[in-house]
């Protein structure tokens, strides 16, 4: 079966066909004819977001898109870093009412503190530093055990689990 590629639609055409797309007013006016070869190659291309064009000769041109900026990599992990965050703010909280009713200041500061540290884990400096995921990761589980260190006892268990550590720490 004839192939077409259309570079506006971004897509194929089967020839035999074109009675009916052109019925329908969809027929590309930019229509090539290409190889099965071609076609296999230009949906890779396709599919990998890949920029496009038709060179003189009837070569094609095939440029690999830019990578994805590190922000839009990041986001996800970054929204695993919040609701981590969020259990151990939810932990902290209980453990400071706790505190509070025991009329320890001590811990009470120290889970205030560590609330204000905790909410800007993802904005800290060392964590905006981060270029790469794994740089990230290091910086998130750096900035979680540098919170939970300034913490003794109750307070710093809750960041067991939650947030991969031990409460070794």
């Amino acid at each position: 079966m004839t192939m077409l590629y259309s570079n506006k639609a971004r897509g194929f055409f089967p020839a035999d066909m074109q009675a009916a797309y052109e019925a329908a007013g969809t027929w590309p006016a930019d229509g090539v004819e290409v190889t099965p070869e071609d076609e296999v190659m230009l949906r890779e291309a396709i599919s990998a977001g890949a920029t496009i064009r038709k060179k003189s000769g009837g070569k094609w041109d095939i440029t690999a898109p830019p990578p994805l900026p590190f922000a839009v990599l990041a986001a996800p992990y970054l929204a695993s870093v919040r609701q981590t965050r969020d259990a151990i703010l939810n932990r902290l909280a209980g453990i400071g009412f706790a505190a509070m009713a025991d009329d320890d200041a001590d811990t009470v500061q120290a889970i205030a503190a560590a609330r204000t540290w905790l909410l800007d884990i993802t904005i800290c400096p060392t964590v905006a530093a981060a270029q790469d995921i794994e740089a990230l990761q290091v910086a998130v589980s750096a900035e979680y055990a540098r919170i939970a260190a300034t913490l003794s006892g109750e307070a710093r268990r809750a960041f067991d689990d939650t947030a991969g550590m031990a409460s070794t720490l």
